[in-house]
């Protein structure tokens, strides 16, 4: 039975947190036991990890942006603290998901034999600090061959793609017709609205601001269609939802919904016709679109990072450019105007994912990986 901490920052309820806690709640347990070192700032995320079946730990993660000698201070404090938990603990893999916890974890394995895993999941790591600090693990994974490449894994050994794992499909199942009808007349749908989906952080890299105007743009020509827009920005570098709401307000967009977070994502993406996810910058291969895709939904994304792995143009979904209102309405007006390419994406969107993007397939890839290391 090997010991598995994992260690993540959490400052957010954000899709690197959430495939984690499904990859937690897959892991055979006969093989593995899961522990979940974090800080306590998102409470209903630590809930999700207890419930994923993880012992839960608190410790230390301070922010690390700031390059000052009290930062540098912070980071070995809180790499000291892990040290002592991985030890108490017996843990015999540590796993860092994303940037920050992989440099604290790194300072906390080194000199103690304990392999070290980096789940790299955007492009956010500091290359200088990449470079000095990448000795450190036994293996690096990356989300999408974009990711790889983006920090020079193609020919190292040490490097693996383990796309984003997910098992939302598990959950539909369980989500019937008649509370997808209450959940769209809670929010004011009627039985022909055509409701166009966006789901994640409300902060500016996400590019729900494209997404609000090119549904305007939309809305002039198909008076039926609606956006329901769930997630929030509070309390996140870059939060733009006062903005939005704001403008909303002003604009009088009467056909714009805010849910604010909701847990339930089973429901929510059951409940949209259309998905689209309007992100500036380059993400690693996201949650979302995965989630939408499993959900038998037409997508529209930017060709950003992995997207273009996940949603190949009129194939899979429909791939717009980044910040490019005009061509993300265009996109949808595609799948409005022509069901049968509609019907075609979701289709083939779905039958990708559910090859590539099953929880058990990138579990079990994973599960080898601990194999190996241990």
């Amino acid at each position: 039975m090997k010991r598995i901490l994992f260690v993540d920052h959490t400052p957010f309820v954000g899709g690197a947190q959430l495939v984690v806690a499904d990859h937690i709640r897959h892991l055979d347990r006969s093989r593995f036991t899961p522990l979940m070192a974090c800080t306590p700032t998102v409470p209903a995320l630590t809930q999700r990890y207890r419930a994923a079946g993880a012992e839960v730990f608190y410790t230390p993660l301070p922010r690390l942006r700031v390059r000052s000698p009290v930062a540098i201070a912070r980071l070995l404090r809180a790499a000291l603290a892990l040290r002592r938990l991985i030890k108490r603990e017996r843990a015999d893999i540590v796993v860092a998901n994303t940037s920050r916890a992989a440099y604290v974890a790194s300072l906390a394995t080194r000199g103690t034999g304990i392999p070290l895993v980096w789940w790299v999941r955007d492009f956010l790591f500091g290359g200088t600090a990449f470079r000095l600090m990448s000795g450190a693990p036994a293996r690096i994974l990356c989300v999408s061959q974009a990711l790889r490449d983006f920090y020079g894994g193609r020919d190292d050994p040490r490097f693996r793609v383990v796309y984003v794992g997910n098992d939302l499909y598990r959950r539909l199942g369980e989500v019937g017709e008649e509370r997808v009808r209450a959940e769209r007349e809670r929010w004011g749908f009627a039985p022909d609205d055509v409701v166009v989906g966006f789901m994640g952080r409300l902060v500016e890299e996400k590019g729900v601001e494209d997404v609000v105007a090119a549904v305007e743009q939309v809305h002039r020509r198909h008076p039926r269609v609606r956006l329901l827009v769930v997630g929030t920005g509070s309390g996140q570098a870059g939060d733009v939802e006062a903005r939005i709401r704001q403008t909303v307000a002003v604009r009088r967009l009467g056909f714009v919904r805010f849910a604010g977070f909701q847990s339930d994502e089973a429901l929510y993406y059951s409940l949209f016709d259309l998905f689209v996810l309007g992100s500036r910058i380059p993400d690693a291969l996201p949650t979302s679109v995965v989630q939408a895709m499993m959900a038998g939904k037409p997508v529209v994304a930017t060709a950003t990072g992995g997207t273009p792995e996940l949603v190949r143009d009129r194939e899979t979904g429909m791939l717009v450019p980044p910040s490019a209102p005009r061509e993300i309405a265009a996109a949808l007006e595609a799948l409005l105007e022509e069901p049968g390419l509609a019907e075609r994406v979701a289709e083939a969107g779905r039958a990708y994912v559910m090859e590539h993007n099953r929880e058990e397939v990138t579990t079990a890839q994973v599960e080898r990986l601990y194999d190996e290391l241990a």
